[in-house]
């Protein structure tokens, strides 16, 4: 049997006991009631015959029998006895043969069942007034009781037969329709599993539970499809930055080792092949220093953003020389919440990027401040005189291997650095983002942890 019969059923059956123990109750408490509104009727008319039986000459009124129900009054069954158990009076059916009074002894002022004449009767003795030694019994049939207890019951349980026929249908449809979307969510699943990552659940969703669980896998099919896809470009931007200094390199060391050459012919060989080597080298360490950005760091620290911006600046002042470029910066007191050489190494990236792409005799600048919506936020600006970035350029410079055709004619960087400096900063809670230019500026926002002094230094 399939989980949906297994469900429909065991619901059904779950029902099926709850009404049948419903019913049941239900009709022992009718039950119930409606005997003990027959012996209240049976005492009331018992008592008043009691009552006036000595007026009667110890005879029967023509009082009407007790009303067990709604539809009237029932037949009134009597017996009078004496103090020796004589039968004084009688009325149908125990005129001809009355029950012995020594077996209705026990019974006074509580009424019982009996059974006369093959009849299931309902009784109550109780004493006469004033004759403390005569007995007066009432008794009426239980067949209207009895009657309206089996209509009752074939009422509850025809009522119960269709109940539990509407309930197997309505629960079977809303099991199916329920284990339906639980199976196209788990189908969408196995096939992500298998690596079909453009499945989406996207059908509608009766459940808002299954429905935030179906949103959810959809959000991670896209995001599964976008890193298959990164990873792919990555592979191939890859294999194609690494396969130009490989064969390079290849061909330098098979033409040394092709034919016998002069110490200069070695030298100019080793040179190119050192080269191709060096690039190897850079780009490997590239790659690696992208690969630990994307990890967690360990030790936070409070880093000086004029620490950082001093270091980086000195660092790259060679480069900026040789470009006859101005680097401004702004050094402040602030502090973010970072690794030292995390922000470093994005300072660095930066201020690199930037000095490449500006024009020579130029300026770059780099500024810091609050950020404008949170006072939690410390924002670095990079500004440098170039052309800026062209809007369908500006998410794909953060890239790996991504390169501007001028770098790329130039074989100018490796096109790592933007992406390592986003990915540092994604991992310290900030971002990296590019503005509409001209002029060009990046901008870095980090956490930050103190206020600041404001000072401005050139290099």
């Amino acid at each position: 049997m399939t989980i949906y019969g297994r469900m429909t059923w065991g619901l059904s059956l779950l029902t099926l006991l709850t009404l049948g123990v419903s019913f049941v109750v239900i009709s022992i408490v009718l039950d119930r009631y409606q005997e003990r509104q027959l012996d209240q009727a049976l005492l009331q008319v018992a008592r008043a015959e009691a009552e006036e039986a000595p007026h009667n000459h110890f005879s029967f009124s023509s009082r009407p029998g007790p009303a067990a129900n709604d539809i009237g009054p029932l037949d009134k069954y009597g017996v009078i006895y004496d103090e020796t158990g004589k039968v004084l009076s009688a009325t149908h059916p125990f005129d001809s043969s009355p029950p012995n009074r020594a077996d209705l002894e026990k019974q006074i002022d509580t009424p019982f069942d009996f059974v006369f004449s093959h009849h299931r009767l309902r009784g109550v003795v109780v004493p006469i007034p004033g004759y403390p030694n005569r007995r007066l019994m009432i008794a009426a049939s239980r067949d209207d009781l009895e009657g309206d207890s089996r209509f009752v019951r074939q009422a509850m349980a025809i009522s119960l037969a269709v109940a539990v026929l509407w309930l197997i249908g309505a629960i079977g449809w809303v099991v199916r329709r329920s284990m339906g979307e639980h199976k196209r969510i788990a189908d969408t699943l196995h096939r992500i599993a298998a690596g079909d990552v453009k499945v989406r659940v996207s059908e509608a969703v009766s459940d808002q539970e299954l429905r935030r669980v179906g949103t959810d896998i959809d959000v991670i099919a896209e995001h599964l499809a976008r890193l298959i896809d990164h990873q792919r470009r990555f592979i191939t931007y890859a294999a194609h930055e690494l396969r130009s200094p490989l064969a390079a390199l290849h061909g330098e060391i098979q033409q040394a080792l092709r034919k016998e050459r002069s110490a200069e012919e070695y030298r100019v060989s080793l040179t190119a092949a050192s080269k191709a080597s060096s690039r190897l080298k850079h780009l490997a360490d590239e790659l690696l220093e992208l690969a630990r950005a994307e990890r967690a760091s360990k030790e936070i620290e409070a880093v000086s953003v004029e620490t950082a911006l001093a270091e980086a600046t000195d660092g790259l002042q060679p480069l900026a020389r040789e470009k006859d470029v101005t680097v401004e910066h702004q050094a402040s007191d602030y502090h973010v919440r970072a690794t030292n050489s995390d922000v470093g190494r994005i300072l660095r990236n930066l201020l690199d990027n930037a000095i490449r792409h500006t024009p020579p005799n130029s300026l770059v600048r780099l500024t810091v401040d609050e950020a404008e919506d949170t006072d939690e936020t410390v924002t670095i600006r990079v500004w440098d005189e170039g052309s800026g970035v062209l809007p369908e350029e500006r998410q794909r410079i953060f890239e790996p291997f991504h390169r501007s055709p001028d770098a790329r004619a130039e074989a100018r960087g490796t096109g790592l650095g933007l992406s390592i400096a986003r990915e540092l900063a994604r991992k310290h809670g900030g971002d990296l983002h590019v503005a509409p230019g001209p002029p060009t500026c990046f901008i870095l926002t980090l956490p930050r942890l103190m206020d600041r002094i404001s000072q401005t230094f050139t290099v």
